[in-house]
């Protein structure tokens, strides 16, 4: 397969926002895809050791590097196998590479490989509420203080850098996307509105339908 064949699409959102399951859902729509997260890479990536300072000198998101990341993003865009950094099965290329990075076109080393960048606008509050239910809905009475402990300090990070976080994304990364979602839309409708734009850059008739029912290239 050549580069030329091969599509990579982005999708962000803050913590909370959905960028995870929608892309997901987008790789299960689409005929011949695979999915990259950028979190599986966080053994590899060297980030800011205080978010607080990053925020105050400038907010830089070329400070995060993760060049296992390039390394594979890159290899797949090339029509290369790469090995599964979360259980070392191989992955092959695919026509569709959905990335599951928070960062964008605002990261140069991974957005230079993005063919479209989508942003779920997702609401702070909403996010923050997502998060909470996911992180915390199956807390059990024997460890509710352990878990209180945690949402106290979660919360505290929140309101000392993690919101000031989420609207720098709002700032930098948002603006430069190609397409800008809903994110209180369900992630059914999302995913068609990723698959339907993917469609429309490629030249290629896809829908939510056509494209889970095409046979793989």
């Amino acid at each position: 397969m050549r580069e030329s064949d091969i599509f990579v699409t982005g999708i962000s959102s803050p913590s909370g926002g959905g960028k995870t399951v929608v892309a997901m859902r987008v790789s299960e729509l689409l005929p011949d895809a695979v999915t990259i997260f950028f979190d599986d890479y966080d053994f590899d990536t060297v980030h800011p050791a205080s978010i607080r300072r990053w925020l105050e000198d400038g907010a830089n998101y070329n400070d995060w590097k993760s060049p296992k990341l390039r390394d594979d993003l890159t290899k797949l865009k090339a029509g290369q196998a790469i090995v599964s950094p979360v259980d070392g099965l191989t992955i092959n290329p695919r026509k569709y590479v959905v990335f599951d990075g928070p960062f964008g076109y605002a990261h140069a080393e991974t957005g230079g490989l993005i063919d479209l960048m989508v942003f779920i606008d997702t609401p702070l509050d909403v996010a923050m509420a997502r998060r909470l239910l996911r992180d915390y809905s199956s807390t059990s009475v024997d460890d509710s203080s352990t878990n209180i402990g945690r949402l106290t300090a979660e919360l505290t990070a929140y309101l000392d850098y993690g919101r000031q976080a989420f609207l720098e994304m709002n700032k930098q990364v948002r603006p430069t996307c190609d397409l800008l979602l809903d994110g209180c839309s369900g992630v059914d409708d999302l995913a068609e509105e990723v698959v339907r734009a993917i469609g429309t850059r490629t030249a290629e008739p896809l829908s939510r339908e056509n494209a889970r029912n095409a046979p793989p290239q």
